[in-house]
């Protein structure tokens, strides 16, 4: 028995499921897994991993009262990137598939470059060049300080 815990599903509550997954699949370029217009489109985000993109107006029937505020979802999703230039990219790319910026591509004290922009629900995507960040081939990740 496999006793590692996995997160192999992350759901976001979107109002609006085409305009989601035009900018995560279109966008990011994440591979559309499956797709019902108008309620839930899943999105591979990582090996084994899926994101799920489901009508927020749907989600009270499993997860309870869910709602947007005025503030920003208390969360961000990371993407680990192998490069300076492809945190810029990233960014670029959110912004031309209907992303918002938050914070533009900058040279961080702890050596790397991150930049976040907003999907068009507000959840936060921070793109990160760390160059102490690796992953062994087992998938064990290490977060070395410089």
């Amino acid at each position: 028995m496999d006793t590692i815990p996995h997160i192999t599903a992350i759901t976001l509550g979107v109002r609006d499921v085409e305009r989601s997954r035009r900018f995560y699949v279109d966008g990011l370029g994440f591979r559309q897994v499956l797709h019902l217009p108008g309620e839930i489109s899943f999105v591979q985000c990582a090996p084994g991993q899926l994101l799920a993109l489901w009508h927020i107006d749907a989600m009270p029937s499993e997860y309870g009262d869910v709602a947007f505020g005025g503030s920003a979802p208390p969360m961000s999703l990371g993407h680990t990137t192998s490069s300076a230039e492809e945190v810029a990219r990233l960014y670029a790319a959110g912004l031309a598939a209907g992303a918002t910026s938050v914070s533009e591509p900058t040279a961080r004290d702890w050596g790397g470059t991150s930049a976040c922009v907003a999907d068009p629900d507000g959840f936060r995507w921070d793109f990160v060049y760390n160059p102490n960040f690796r992953t062994d081939p087992d998938g064990t990740v290490h977060l070395g300080m410089p």
